[in-house]
């Protein structure tokens, strides 16, 4: 089972993954973002060659990256979109089911074996891929700036980090084979009969 869901889980990576990245093509980046980017690549060059210490680095890293993040606000707001639409519409409307899950003959249902509904799939991707963290970091960009944004969403990618390596774990060895993002929501993962 940990095999199916795994595979499951990287089709469906791939698929949101494309989509959004095609989407990102068809939308050209604005001259300040890419203006951006190269202040980026400049700092960090500046700090792999010794032409400014860690202090500085951090301090205007943490400017240009949090003056980047709002520039890209649009485009990480649609990523959560598509996220949410493809992790927890479509799944709700598909017997539980995404692309990759319906592949491989599992499906999304709750404690009871009963059809999962819209609550339970938020709960169980806002734990997953990002989104939960994506959402959060999305609204902080409009109360904290700088240096102390560039510490709360690494604490939250560290936290994510753990949610899903801890997650790994429980599938591979609980005995009912559920994630934590499973727990929180009151749900689990079954095969389906084909």
């Amino acid at each position: 089972m940990f095999k199916k869901r795994l595979y499951a889980y990287i089709i469906d990576f791939m698929i949101v993954f494309l989509i959004i990245n095609f989407i990102g093509f068809i939308i050209p980046s604005s001259q300040s973002v890419l203006n951006l980017h190269n202040e980026l690549y400049d700092i960090n060059s500046s700090f792999l060659d010794g032409s400014i210490d860690m202090n500085t680095f951090v301090n205007r890293y943490s400017v240009i990256n949090y003056s980047l993040e709002r520039e890209l606000f649009l485009s990480s707001l649609l990523g959560v979109v598509i996220n949410v639409l493809y992790f927890v519409v479509y799944p709700l409307y598909n017997n539980g089911q995404s692309l990759g899950k319906k592949h491989f003959g599992i499906k999304v249902v709750s404690n009871d074996g009963c059809d999962v509904n819209s609550n339970q799939l938020v709960f169980r991707y806002l734990c997953m891929n990002g989104i939960g963290c994506s959402i959060i970091s999305l609204c902080l960009i409009f109360v904290v700036k700088d240096l102390s944004y560039m510490y709360i969403t690494f604490i939250l990618s560290f936290l994510q980090f753990i949610v899903a390596i801890s997650s790994v774990f429980m599938v591979l060895y609980r005995n009912d084979k559920r994630s934590l993002p499973d727990l929180i929501a009151g749900t689990k993962v079954i095969e389906v009969k084909k």
